[in-house]
């Protein structure tokens, strides 16, 4: 649990900085909160239910896990990297002011969370924070606010950081330098999705450091791209010239054989008379549905190693 508080503290540090110039009398306005915004918030909203939920049945274990996953895998590894381009950028006061608000707001209530289970570390930084000369142990713990659950919200960044992710990830496994900015594409089926990518536009433009982001209803595959698929969405990245597509070509296969191996476990549960017997008629049409969408990432990907072998040949 060291790196955990060291990752508590250096939140509360970057809170600290970028809330100086926040008006204590700013009212709170929430059609001016980002997508990011309302998915921390929705997020808070379920931890503090799993917390409370932990508490009241003595499952320490449980509550501690809800609240350490929250602070450090969405709100310190996303949350603060998504509203930096909003700090740092100029022109959009009410954006900013929104993420300041819902960064105190999100903030507070982890404070409060994690005080069960971390008092002087907790206590300190909301004598730092929150400076009204009170104890957080006076403080109302927190509640799971109906006004905040927003599946919209968590289902749209979902998509959007899945995208953020494929594209790590390609730069990762071929050894793309971070500080190289790429030019990606991003292909989505239909207008809906295309809309809800160009609200994540700055998110991905700066987590993934692009150069230039497309958005287009175009599903055909570009040349010189390395492909991947995050939900309905094809993620090409142009690495022509700056990868080896000996390795970009190892792990398209290695994403089919995965692929193929759990098409092959989900084709056994439906082809099993008992499981179709015995099992919900929802749970047999969603593991139909899983078997689909396997089928149709795996026929993606496969066109893609086609077009990479080609690629590489000079084609």
């Amino acid at each position: 649990y060291k790196f955990f508080i060291n990752k508590i503290w250096n939140a509360a540090r970057f809170s600290q900085m970028n809330l100086e110039d926040y008006p204590t009398d700013h009212a709170f306005r929430p059609e001016d909160e980002s997508i990011a915004d309302r998915w921390i918030r929705a997020r808070l909203t379920r931890t503090v239910a799993e917390v409370i939920r932990g508490l009241n049945e003595y499952r320490f274990n449980d509550a501690s896990a809800a609240v350490y996953q929250f602070v450090w895998h969405e709100l310190c590894d996303w949350y603060l990297e998504l509203i930096k381009p909003v700090f740092y950028g100029e022109g959009d006061t009410a954006g900013k002011r929104a993420a300041q608000k819902t960064l105190l707001d999100v903030l507070a209530a982890s404070l409060k969370l994690l005080h069960p289970f971390m008092p002087f570390v907790t206590e300190e930084i909301w004598q730092t924070l929150i400076a009204d000369g009170r104890s957080i142990m006076v403080s109302d713990f927190p509640t799971a606010d109906e006004a905040f659950p927003d599946p919209e919200a968590e289902r749209e960044m979902g998509l959007i950081m899945e995208v953020i992710t494929r594209i790590r990830n390609i730069r990762g496994e071929m050894n793309v330098a971070p500080s190289l900015k790429l030019k990606a594409t991003l292909a989505a089926p239909d207008e809906p999705l295309k809309a809800v990518l160009e609200k994540g536009r700055v998110y991905m433009t700066s987590l993934a450091n692009l150069e230039t982001l497309t958005v287009t209803g175009e599903m055909t595959e570009p040349k010189g791209a390395a492909t991947a698929v995050a939900g309905p969405v094809r993620v090409y990245v142009f690495l022509a010239g700056v990868i080896d597509f000996a390795g970009e070509k190892g792990r398209l296969q290695r994403e089919i054989a995965k692929i193929e191996k759990d098409l092959a476990f989900v084709a056994k549960k439906l082809a099993n008379p008992d499981f179709l017997a015995k099992a919900a008629e929802a749970v047999v049409k969603k593991e139909q549905e899983k078997a689909r969408g396997l089928g149709e990432k795996q026929a993606a990907l496969e066109a893609a190693l086609k077009r990479l072998t080609a690629l590489a040949a000079g084609g």
